[in-house]
């Protein structure tokens, strides 16, 4: 007669297993950017797709960096033509963006999440497409080093928007990339 097989003996790692650090995104410790959540839809007024694909468009200012809260900042670059993926001129030669570019491929504690954005107006299949690629153009103005601590390049969710879209400004504010700039190399 055989004898019953004996049972493994499994292994137990000694002491508290060490967990590895998560290297995909870094845990936000800051004060979200103010957004603007609705299903509202709102059409466009008249002359304000024209408006809005010329190089002064409907805003004054095409880049902006909202302050630090914490360790965070938020590059926003806004006022895209309305069905635009791409960049304007004006906005690409905006001496605060090619500042802001050179700060990103130089300080290596940086790491980015790009998050592109639109109006409410059209349908919401088009809408991701838009925001989508308002997001990737972005990401491509950035260095080899910056673009090395990217760590999402992604649509803003649906009905999520920077301001509500009742007026053309505020349209013009929605059709943006938000660059979400955290410090600290991930250990925010």
């Amino acid at each position: 007669m055989g004898r019953a097989p004996q049972p493994l003996p499994q292994y137990t790692p000694p002491g508290p297993v060490e967990q590895m650090p998560n290297m995909a995104a870094p845990q936000l410790r800051c004060s979200s950017l103010a957004k603007v959540y609705s299903a509202a839809v709102f059409s466009y007024l008249a002359n304000e797709v024209a408006t809005s694909r010329t190089e002064v468009g409907h805003l004054g200012v095409d880049v902006s960096l909202v302050p630090p809260a914490g360790i965070c900042q938020y590059l926003i670059i806004w006022d895209f033509g309305v069905d635009w993926r791409h960049l304007k001129n004006i906005a690409k030669r905006d001496p605060l963006l090619a500042a802001q570019l050179i700060r990103f491929e130089t300080d290596k504690s940086l790491q980015f999440q790009i998050v592109g954005y639109s109006d409410s107006t059209g349908g919401e299949r088009n809408n991701i497409f838009l925001r989508t690629g308002r997001a990737k153009n972005v990401f491509h103005l950035f260095g080899p080093s910056a673009r090395s601590r990217v760590f999402a390049v992604k649509p803003a969710s649906h009905y999520e928007y920077l301001q509500d879209n009742t007026t053309a400004m505020n349209k013009a504010a929605n059709r943006a990339v938000v660059v979400e700039i955290f410090a600290g190399g991930g250990t925010i």
